[in-house]
């Protein structure tokens, strides 16, 4: 009897256990399902920029098409405070003005030296009439002031820079040029008040790694304070599984001539990171009295989603 006894205080003790963990499993499951609503996924990062503290813009490439019509285009990240933490995610919901109302396959974005303001800028390669918006951040929010319709034609661009010189700025952009040795940087007067650039001058980047096939030598960029000039290059194998291999390089230095007039000046190529596996379509530079300065990466990694890291120092 009282063996009976001891194996049903078991089997009771067994069940209890068994509905704690279900009662537990539940709770710590909440928000993390992936039906839940919850549950986010950090998107790939198309183009990055820097805002402050530990506070980053991130831009998603999502199309005008109905799979993708209300996945966000914009979005806060900010970096991890702690281990399980992790980056925050927060996507924006932003009004952008013009015609063609929501942004499709914006692919680059840039901090404007000085402020807190920045240029967004749609590839091209979704339709007509490819558009560039200004963007201000303040008090915690970000709106589109302004746009304009790119003032040249362009094919595929994942990347675009301001560099500040002076009072004057300029505006930079390079075409991805897929399975191309080369791609033109290209460079122009801008303004803010109201949005307009002016005429380009051109120079040729020949890639250095990687090259050949899948291949494309441009596709993020980024100018510091000290006015060096960082891109990303990559190869995609065209599998949204990969696989990647990606380079950052700093390949020159913006300059002012005897006339006055800006120029990107090429050389001297420096890798700065070598990334087997990612895709990266992004640079952001952080720069603080606290933290010097720190050059971030974004991947657009397709089905693996995206990551945001810091690279080793320059």
């Amino acid at each position: 009897m009282s063996g009976g006894g001891e194996m049903k205080k078991q089997q009771r003790r067994s069940w209890v256990m068994v509905s704690v963990l279900i009662i537990v499993a539940s709770l710590s499951g909440y928000g993390t399902s992936c039906a839940d609503p919850h549950y986010r996924q950090l998107p790939n990062l198309s183009g990055m920029a820097w805002v402050e503290d530990d506070l980053f813009i991130a831009i998603h490439d999502s199309k005008r098409n109905s799979e993708q019509f209300n996945l966000p285009r914009v979005s806060f990240l900010r970096l991890p405070k702690s281990e399980p933490q992790g980056v925050m995610w927060r996507p924006l919901h932003l009004k952008f003005p013009g015609p063609e109302g929501r942004s499709s396959d914006m692919e680059s974005a840039a901090r404007i030296p000085g402020g807190k303001s920045f240029l967004f800028a749609e590839s091209g390669q979704e339709g007509p009439d490819p558009r560039i918006f200004h963007a201000v951040y303040n008090d915690g929010k970000l709106q589109i002031e302004s746009y304009i319709v790119w003032p040249v034609a362009i094919t595929n661009v994942e990347a675009i820079a301001v560099w500040g010189a002076g009072d004057r700025m300029v505006f930079l952009y390079a075409e991805r040029a897929d399975d191309q040795p080369s791609t033109q940087i290209r460079w122009a007067p801008l303004s803010l008040h109201p949005l307009w650039i002016g005429e380009f001058s051109e120079v040729t980047y020949y890639a250095v790694d990687p090259v050949g096939k899948g291949a494309r030598p441009v596709v993020a960029l980024e100018i510091d304070t000290d006015s060096f000039i960082y891109i990303a290059s990559t190869c995609d194998s065209g599998s949204n599984d990969g696989p990647y291999r990606s380079v950052v390089w700093r390949i020159g230095q913006m300059s002012v001539d005897a006339e006055g007039k800006p120029q990107v000046r090429l050389g001297d190529d420096t890798r700065v990171a070598t990334l087997d596996g990612l895709k990266v379509e992004s640079i952001a530079i952080r720069e603080s009295s606290e933290s010097g300065k720190q050059v971030y990466i974004g991947t657009d990694d397709e089905h693996y989603g995206g990551i945001i890291r810091l690279l080793p120092g320059n």
